[in-house]
């Protein structure tokens, strides 16, 4: 590859490999390139990107500009864009807020960018199509089976079956935040999204895992104070609904081990339930709320 020739449309004056073909350095400073096949997913990194740090005001990988404003160059079968390689070491002492706010932050942003249909994931919890899969289970995993059938009782509890959650797919897989010159810096991957249920819930099932309560409630506050309030009702409903049981079943239709699986879900299960009881969540009355 001719990286100089390739280059040369985002008007670099000097350009040599570091680390091919990944990293180049040029008269401005190291820059990192990344491969994309699929138009429409790049199409929708770049602008959810652009509308990450333009509508909230956090840096972001964004896509460095060609010398005619274009956000990437094409080569042979690939798409290639180029960004700012960060080497500072990433952000580990966040203020709880400052969690909660960029989760704020990445669901406002993914409300206002439009995706591809094949990752327009519903957010809706399919009960109906997990029962079916449970029936599956049952020459299977007897015991896991009942287990599972048994709970069905507190998952209807937990299901607002009439009123479908609206929360939308982001390419989020956890914090990649940086500090640059004392700003904070968010390194989105090139992944495609990811639905809502995956990348909210196991973000707020993590900070209580890590975070002492009054720092878990905070993060939580600053998550609601971020978004409209739609979107507050869509996210209390997701955490509340019985994911961790839908995806027991998956694993369990999928693989073996099933002692490992069930292990894992009772554990998922009973984080929920102290979730819940601490931010004191409910469904009441077939409405979604904050007590």
């Amino acid at each position: 590859m001719d990286v100089a020739g390739l280059l040369k449309e985002f008007g670099f004056e000097y350009v040599s490999w570091l680390e091919e073909p990944k990293t180049v350095l040029t008269n401005v400073g190291k820059k990192k390139l990344s491969y994309w096949r699929e138009r429409d997913l790049l199409e929708y990194h770049l602008n959810f990107r652009d509308r990450f740090f333009s509508q909230y005001g956090l840096l972001c990988n964004r896509m460095i500009r060609t010398l005619d404003g274009r956000g990437y160059i094409q080569y042979g079968d690939f798409y290639i864009t180029i960004h700012d390689l960060i080497e500072e070491s990433y952000a580990e002492d966040l203020y709880p807020e400052m969690k909660g706010y960029l989760l704020a932050a990445l669901v406002g942003t993914a409300k206002s960018t439009t995706c591809s249909p094949k990752y327009a994931y519903s957010s809706e919890f399919p009960y109906r199509e997990t029962l079916t899969a449970l029936t599956t289970l049952k020459p299977l995993y007897p015991k896991s089976y009942t287990l599972l059938v048994n709970l069905i009782p507190e998952v209807k509890k937990r299901l607002l079956l009439d009123k479908p959650s609206r929360l939308p797919p982001a390419p989020y897989g956890g914090y990649r935040l940086k500090r640059v010159m004392g700003q904070l810096f968010f390194e989105a991957s090139d992944a495609p999204p990811l639905p809502a249920y995956k990348w909210i819930v196991n973000e707020i099932h993590s900070w209580f895992k890590s975070m002492e309560t009054e720092s878990f409630t905070k993060s939580w506050d600053a998550l609601l104070n971020g978004v409209d309030d739609e979107m507050q009702a869509h996210i209390i409903q997701s955490v509340i609904e019985p994911w961790e049981w839908r995806s027991c079943i998956l694993a369990l239709q999928q693989a073996s081990h099933s002692d490992q699986k069930i292990k894992q879900f009772q554990e998922e299960w009973e984080a929920t339930k102290s979730i819940i009881e601490t931010l004191q969540l409910s469904i009441s009355d077939r409405r979604v709320f904050a007590k």
